[in-house]
């Protein structure tokens, strides 16, 4: 049975944005030589790995992530001050958001299995962890109740991971994962907070999450399959039928699956993943973000194609 293949479109590249990326790939990095001497070489070797680099070509982690889930730093910065990203201050909100995304990547995949856990991964984990709570605190003390913006990010995110059952509705569980988006979504918020109006920091959020939102429906299409084998709820379960939202199961996968088909699930995510990239780039016109806007509009889905 051949599904849809979908994904998004092509994705800007950094373009001004590239001594500001090499920034961010270098702090991520450096995360490695907060760990003793003996781990460190073969940290560095595992992120080459995991960020799919060869060692020859030079470290890109952000090869891993959609640009608009790093560049948003960048634009707001440009919008507002365009202070040098040299500066102590945003040199700690690039270790808090580095730290962020690679502990977004690495929970997603020693939770799932997908990644073995060991000693090295263990440790780099411990030490992503360490390096972002620090850094995040040190620049929320700069930002007006920074510190308490942040415990509150962080523990609407930890609220949210530990909850994995079926929700009451789509909603409800998209809601859920805006939580989960807390340590990595904390950075652009507290940015907007020291620029624009708390206001404006609300619109940077939500335009933010709805990116976010948007990432996590394309995400959940393209691994129902495997989902489905491993029992895992995604998004995807919420399209079927409320009578068949039991059957999401390894045994019933290729029934799920032919019903996924009989829906036409790839049109109804098509359509609503866009909308959700419409409702971010508007945000980032209203914000005065043109480009930021133009990259979310760059990743919208044209025509599905055959897998």
């Amino acid at each position: 049975m051949a599904m849809q293949r979908l994904d998004f479109g092509l994705s800007d590249n950094p373009g001004e944005a590239e001594e500001f990326c090499k920034l961010l790939n270098r702090s991520a990095l450096s995360i490695c030589y907060g760990l003793p001497i003996s781990l460190r070489t073969e940290a560095v070797l595992f992120l080459y790995k995991y960020s799919q680099n060869s060692v020859t070509e030079g470290f890109n982690f952000l090869r891993k992530y959609y640009s608009p889930s790093y560049s948003i730093l960048y634009w707001i910065n440009e919008s507002a001050h365009a202070l040098p990203w040299e500066n102590p201050w945003l040199t700690l909100l690039l270790e808090s958001h580095s730290s962020a995304l690679l502990l977004h990547s690495l929970d997603d995949h020693l939770t799932d299995g997908s990644l073995r856990a060991n000693h090295i991964i263990l440790q780099l984990r411990t030490e992503a962890w360490t390096r972002y709570a620090q850094s995040s605190k040190l620049f929320g003390k700069e930002v007006h109740d920074g510190v308490l913006i942040a415990d509150e990010f962080i523990d609407r995110y930890f609220k949210s991971i530990v909850d994995l059952g079926i929700a009451e509705s789509l909603e409800a569980h998209l809601s859920r994962f805006r939580s989960q988006m807390g340590i990595w979504s904390l950075q652009p918020y507290l940015l907007a907070r020291s620029f624009f109006s708390k206001d404006q920091a609300e619109l940077v959020r939500k335009m933010y999450e709805s990116f976010g939102v948007a990432w996590r429906l394309l995400d959940d299409y393209q691994d129902i399959g495997e989902d489905l084998e491993n029992e895992d709820i995604s998004s995807m379960i919420y399209f079927l039928p409320e009578d068949k939202r039991q059957d999401w199961k390894r045994d019933k996968k290729q029934e799920i699956l032919g019903l996924i088909e009989e829906i036409q699930l790839e049109r109804q995510i098509s359509d609503l993943i866009n909308s959700y990239l419409n409702e971010a780039s508007k945000l980032a016109e209203d914000l005065h973000l043109p480009k930021y806007s133009n990259s979310l509009l760059s990743l919208k889905i044209t025509e599905p194609s055959r897998a």
